[in-house]
């Protein structure tokens, strides 16, 4: 039986969904109820522009949607690579 290959396009599109949704939850519950403050303090310091404020939020899902984007595209392109 062949391996299946992964469709790049969706993977590469769902993870970086995923990853913007992640952020949204991160910050929004850091905001409200404290939560991730060591989390979402490190992600400052890798995306530039997050941070807690709206601006920051934006640039923090947009930022995550196309590290999953570029992520999910790599994992697919490398697994349909990889030989049986």
């Amino acid at each position: 039986m062949g391996k299946h290959k992964l469709s790049v396009k969706k993977l590469s599109l769902s993870l970086g969904i995923l990853s913007a949704l992640c952020m949204l939850v991160m910050t929004v519950g850091t905001w409200l109820y404290g939560w991730w403050p060591n989390t979402t303090s490190l992600i400052m310091e890798w995306y530039p522009g997050y941070g807690m404020s709206w601006s920051g939020l934006l640039a923090g899902v947009v930022l995550g949607f196309f590290d999953g984007l570029v992520g999910g595209a790599l994992i697919a392109w490398l697994y349909n690579k990889l030989p049986e």
